[in-house]
């Protein structure tokens, strides 16, 4: 392992993982760093996985559903989902941007179960 690693997440490649969401990603050692970019109403559909998700809204407004519980959070929101709880993004009216960080680090960044479309 490295002491030190550095870089800047504009200078990763964004793929598109569902409509209207794009996605910038790196791991450490010990967690997965995820940007996500949600066009107007864009949608993260209800999935789960093994990992625990911190979730910070760094622009624009959402709704974030979990355990079947809707709640809305606006820029500086944040939120921390337990693992294998079900949950999902639909972006607001102007789009948003998140911070999501899931830990421990997935192998695969594709790895969680799509359980609602």
């Amino acid at each position: 392992m490295q002491a030190h690693d550095h870089g800047y997440m504009a200078s990763l490649d964004a793929e598109e993982v569902f409509a209207g969401v794009r996605r910038r990603t790196f791991s450490s050692e010990r967690a997965t760093v995820n940007v996500y970019e949600f066009d107007s109403r864009g949608a993260f559909p209800i999935h789960r996985h093994p990992n625990e998700q911190i979730t910070l809204v760094q622009e624009g407004s959402l709704e974030l559903t979990v355990a079947g519980e809707t709640l809305s959070l606006t820029e500086g929101a944040w939120s921390v989902i337990a693992p294998d709880v079900e949950h999902g993004i639909v972006a607001g009216p102007d789009g948003a941007r998140i911070l999501a960080i899931v830990a421990p680090r997935r192998d695969h960044v594709d790895d969680y179960e799509v359980v609602q479309a």
